[in-house]
This record gives structure tokens, sequence and C-alpha cells, in this order.
């Protein structure tokens, strides 16, 4: 099932970049449309994953193709079919962008057709899916004769949600630059001067609306108030055209070889287990807010830690596997977790 994920994970990052929509940026729905009722039970039985690897809410499994109006449209391919043509080529290019989504269909399944006189194959095409349905702004593609539509309506929230895990992301390059480790406690801040016109006040309402999921992609408190005096590093980052400025801050003591950071504590509070990922750590809490932590959350919160969206990640404990239907994660206090993507 990993490949059949990473397949679907491939064909989600292809119609995000035929739209220009960053894997960060959760999407609302991905549908999957087959007539082969097992098809579509084996891809519901692995809904979370699926979920998972395009980072949408929500998976939909359909047999209706005409619920979601989709047709198959075509061009002719310039390059091989000019130069076999000649000059039937442009009447035989204007029939071939006639062609219905019944016809091409059915040379689909043959693999050619007849058109004007000219045997013409239906890999000599450029086929597209255009879908007309009005419940969402979908972009279509094939895989395995299984139809993925994705949702490409970025609401607010939506946008919001995915400039969070953006900042997310700074913060976490600005940790690696500064040598911090992550037990390290820190404190961060932020200042945004949500008057430009550079979409700072987007990134403003968006860390205002998302400071719980910054906070626990980070494992520290995430503030817009004045930085402290004991800074570790302060820099201008960049989200989207949007410059702003990120201060980490803790207990910095100077000693003979020059400074040295020193933390309170030292430890995580609460019971916590290690991940590690490509010689990178962090620590993750078993529980957060009130919430016991579950594989799937886990799975979600790592490919947050490490940047790995859209990419099949695998977590295993002495080499074995965690699955992602476990519920109950204590029996990980005080281990080391192996993260594979």
């Amino acid at each position: 099932s990993s490949g059949i994920n990473a397949e679907y994970g491939e064909t989600g990052r292809v119609l995000r970049d035929r739209n220009t929509i960053p894997i960060k940026y959760p999407l609302k729905e991905v549908v999957l449309v087959d007539a082969d009722p097992a098809t579509l039970s084996d891809a519901k039985s692995l809904e979370s994953y699926i979920v998972s690897e395009m980072n949408v809410k929500k998976l939909t499994v359909s047999s209706d193709k005409q619920k979601y109006d989709v047709k198959l449209t075509a061009k002719p391919n310039h390059m091989i079919l000019g130069k076999r043509l000649k000059k039937d080529f442009k009447a035989v290019s204007a029939a071939i962008v006639k062609l219905t989504d019944v016809e091409l269909s059915e040379m689909k399944e043959a693999g050619h057709r007849e058109i004007l006189g000219h045997d013409i194959g239906y890999d000599e095409l450029h086929v597209s899916y255009e879908v007309k349905s009005e419940s969402g702004s979908y972009a279509a593609a094939s895989m395995h004769n299984v139809l993925v539509l994705l949702d490409c309506t970025l609401d607010q929230e939506m946008f919001d949600e995915g400039l969070a895990r953006e900042v997310i992301n700074r913060i976490q390059k600005l940790r690696k630059k500064a040598k911090l480790v992550p037990t390290d406690k820190i404190s961060i801040f932020h200042k945004i001067d949500s008057t430009k016109k550079d979409g700072s006040e987007d990134l403003a309402r968006s860390v205002r609306n998302y400071q719980d999921l910054i906070e626990t992609g980070v494992k520290s408190p995430f503030s817009g108030e004045p930085a402290q005096d004991n800074v570790i590093i302060s820099e201008e980052v960049e989200v989207k055209g949007c410059k702003f400025l990120l201060t980490l801050c803790g207990d910095v003591k100077k000693s003979s070889s020059g400074p040295v950071v020193q933390w309170p504590g030292g430890r995580p509070a609460g019971e916590y287990f290690t991940v590690v990922y490509n010689g990178s750590s962090r620590e993750v809490l078993l529980q957060s807010n009130g919430h016991r932590l579950t594989a799937m959350r886990l799975e979600n919160e790592v490919k947050a830690m490490f940047g790995l969206f859209g990419r099949t990640v695998s977590l295993s404990l002495d080499d074995s596997p965690i699955k992602c239907s476990t519920r109950d994660l204590d029996f990980l206090a005080g281990s080391t977790v192996t993260v594979t993507a």
C-alpha cells in the first residue's frame, strides 16, 4: 500500500503544481472516481494515508463520473501528427478537438480511431480532463484508470493554516541555524507590520488564529510581544513575499570559549519521547493541552516538524513499525522513534 500511497501523493503534487498550490496548504477534498466498487473500497481503507499524503481535509469515493461533470478533451500532438499527416494535419487537428467525451472514451478503450481517413492512435493525442462541477473548483488527473479530482478551492481558513505551516518551517530553519537542539527551552517572538501592503495583514491574521498550531509544531511559546533581552538569534524571514522579524530567546551565559546556551529544566514538561529523522531529532509530548497523542496525529506532527508533507512517512521503534491505527502511545515514553520517508 505504501507504493499506492506514494502515487496518490505524486498525483496530488502534479495537480497542485498546475494550480500553484504548495503542499503545506491544506485543501478541502479529494474525490476518487472509479466504476469498480473493489477499487473504491481499497481506497477508502487507505483514507488516513491518502488524506495525509495529499494534505486534504476529506476523501470522497464515487462511481458516478457524471455527478462531477468530468469530460475528456483532446488536442493533437503537433510534433508526431504534423510530421505524419503533413497537408492533412490541419483538418484532422480540427476534428480531434471536436471529439466528444464518449468518442474519446471509446478511442481510449480501442487504442485508436479513424479520423478523416487516417488511423490516429490514442497516444498521439494530448488528452486531459475538464471538470465543470459547480460544487468545487476541481483539477483532474487519471491514475491507473482511477479519476483523481482535487478541489483546489483555497478558502481563507485553509490559506491561513498554510501560512502558519510556512511560519513553522521558518522557525525550524532558524533553530537549526542557531544550532539549537530539541530539548533547548526557548521562547519565540515575531514582529509583523500589518500596515504593509505585501500580505503582512494576512500573515498577522494567520499567526493570531493559528498560534496553537504553531506552538504545537515548534514545542515553544510563540507571541507577538516585544522580544526579551536574552536573544539567541534574530533574523528577518519571508513568507509569501511578506518579510517579518523572528526572534528566538533563551537563558544565555558567557564562557571563556564563547556564548553557551543553557536552559532551565532542560527537558519538556511531561512524558515525552524522541523522534529522529535524517540526523535531526525532536522531542514529542505524549499529552498536549489535555489531548493524548495518537499515531495518526504523530504522523502529521512529524510531517510538520521535518517538512515531509507529500511524502510517505513510516515510524518504527526498535525496527518494529508503529501502525497508524495505534491510539495509545504511552509505551513510547522515554524511547526513540525512527522516521523514514
